[in-house]
Parts: C-alpha cells; structure tokens; sequence
C-alpha cells in the first residue's frame, strides 16, 4: 500500500493494485508529491498554497436544486431574521427558527440520510423549542386582583413596572389589605406611629388637625406621603394629624421594614416609589394651600398638614408676627427631619410680612 502512493503516474497503470486505490494524481495537491517523491525542499506551505487556488476554481458540474424541504426550511431561516426587536418579534423569531430547523432535519434524515447534520440541526430545534416556552412563561398575562387594577393602571405601569413585579408588591407577603368603615381612624393626631405606607383603593378619607379640616384624600391616592417621607425608620416619630374615614374605604398597606427590604432587591421599584410618593406629597401641598393664608392674602406653600394647626386659631384668623412664633418650632423639627416645608420663595414672602 505504501508503495503504491509514491508511483509515478505512468507506472500506476501497471500496478496490480492501482484499481483499489484512489487516484491522486488526479487532485492536483498530489501531483508534485507523486512526481518528486524524494523531494526534502517541498514544505507543507507549499502545498497549502497550491491547493487554497482550487477554491478560486468554478465549479464544471452544477447538481440539482435540492429537496423542497431545503428550500423552506432557509426560507424560513431568512423570514426570522427579519423578526422585530420586541416581546412578540422574539416570539417569532423561535417559532420560524423552530419550524425551519424540523423542516432541515426532515431533509437531512429521508433525502440526505446524514445522521450528522440531523443530529446538530435537531439539538438547535430542542435549543429554540426551550426558548419559546420560556418566552411564553415569561411574557403570560398576570391577573391581578380587581381592587388594585385601577392602581396599576394609573400608578404604576405609566412608569414601566410590569405587571409580575406589581403582583410581587401587593402580594401577601409585602402588602395587606384592609377596610376602614365611616368614622374610624386610620391614624390619631400625636397617637399614632410613622411606621407604614398605604394607598386609597375604595372611599374617601379626611385628614384633621386640632378639630380643623385640612383636605380629603380620594382612592387611588397615599393616605401618609408627607409624614412617611418626613419620618426615619430609626425615630419613633407620629402621625401630626387624624386621618379619619367618610365612608367605608379600602386600602393597601405595606410596612415600612418590609418596604425597605423589598427596596433592597428591586432597585427599579424603590426609584418609582420615590417618583410616586414625592408627587402626591406635592399634590397634597397645593390642595392645602387654598386653605392657609396669612393676613395680607398672600399663600403659603405648606409641606406638611401638621403646620396648619398653627396657622390658624379656633376663633379669630392669626397675626402673622404670631404666626411665625408658632411656626419656628415644627420648622425646626422638619428641616432637621430632612424635609423642607417651605419653599424657599414663600418663606421670603411670609418672614416678610
């Protein structure tokens, strides 16, 4: 057999065993080593040159068109890469990728009958078959309770939070759901601790102080964004007004300590909070400005609801040099909590006087 490779290709005819082996001198790699076989100066890179300018070489003997399961299973293959970058492009993208590779594993294994391009194209169609049922799980419709759809919806998912991460939130192990019916409080003025953030779901809900009606809360608002934004976790600080129930409402509450610790894990989730409660706190400051003024007309820009006790006296409109004596203690409290309760244009406004 050795000898038969170092032939000359004259001398392969007359080989007894020149029909069992191939013919190398055809494939045009061999023939200098066939014709100099001897040679120590011919170099592998030699003959790498030689045979990388048969691939420029055209082709003499087309083949036929393959099977037409060749031709839909690429057509498919083209059609998922013109999928659009979104959930339901994703979606379709795997399910042409998955339909494309059963239609090219069904021509490698009845027309080709090439158990290795059967066996890879098959391990892609499981791969993309895994990854349409894990995009499927992943994108379902959530079902959320009827009580907290209206919250989402005008809330939450304005700001990106999806529908699982908002399940998550309200679910029993963050939130709890409770009912205040007409005349009970949800908290007492100087009683009550900070510890909690809720939200009107159903019903209406008075904030007093000192006996005086500051604003009503309607749903789908906080119940406490001013004195849970004002309040630290580390100081036992209480509620500043009453906040008392018109009717029978319902409301979502979440615990300071477990809100903390959901915050921890969703980042995202924490930023929206932020967003959330800062603007009802704002919402609340102009719903009460309507009602506090000092003497001369002008408004003041209230932060907290607990301010407006000194503001105003049970029988006669308050003098502003009093007023501000009885401001600059509960100033001093809240600006040393962390919040400013007056703007920075009011206060010149309101000292001024």
């Amino acid at each position: 057999m050795d000898s038969a490779l170092y032939l000359l290709p004259s001398e392969m005819d007359a080989s007894e065993n020149a029909t069992e082996t191939t013919d190398f001198a055809a494939i045009p790699v061999f023939k200098t080593v066939l014709a100099y076989p001897h040679n120590d100066s011919l170099q592998f890179n030699d003959i790498f040159n030689m045979s990388w300018g048969r691939f420029f070489i055209p082709c003499e003997n087309w083949h036929e068109p393959q099977h037409i399961l060749f031709q839909l299973a690429y057509c498919c293959f083209f059609v998922s890469s013109l999928a659009p970058d979104n959930s339901i492009g994703i979606l379709i993208m795997h399910a042409v990728l998955l339909l494309g590779g059963l239609l090219y594993s069904t021509w490698a294994w009845n027309m080709m009958c090439a158990p290795d391009i059967f066996s890879w194209t098959f391990g892609f169609v499981f791969l993309n078959f895994c990854q349409l049922l894990y995009d499927l799980y992943r994108i379902r419709p959530v079902r959320l309770d009827p009580e907290v759809e209206a919250v989402f919806a005008l809330l939450f998912q304005p700001l990106g939070i999806s529908r699982s991460t908002f399940k998550k939130l309200v679910g029993p192990e963050y939130a709890e759901i409770l009912t205040l019916h007409p005349g009970d409080f949800y908290a007492l003025q100087n009683l009550t601790r900070i510890d909690r953030l809720s939200i009107i779901l159903s019903g209406k809900v008075q904030v007093v102080s000192d006996g005086t009606t500051l604003h009503t809360i309607d749903a789908n608002e906080f119940l406490d964004s001013p004195e849970f934004e004002s309040s630290r976790a580390s100081v036992e600080d209480k509620f500043r007004v009453s906040i008392i129930a018109t009717g029978t409402s319902r409301y979502i509450s979440w615990q300071r300590s477990t809100l903390e610790y959901l915050f921890v894990k969703e980042t995202v989730l924490a930023n929206v909070f932020c967003i959330l409660v800062a603007r009802d706190v704002i919402n609340k400051v102009f719903a009460m400005n309507k009602k506090l003024a000092v003497q001369r007309g002008h408004l003041l820009d209230i932060r907290l609801p607990g301010i407006a006790s000194c503001l105003y006296d049970s029988s006669q409109e308050t003098s502003p040099s009093n007023v501000s004596s009885d401001l600059s203690s509960p100033l001093k409290f809240h600006q040393n909590g962390g919040m400013n309760i007056l703007s920075t244009e009011s206060r010149q406004i309101f000292w001024n006087q």
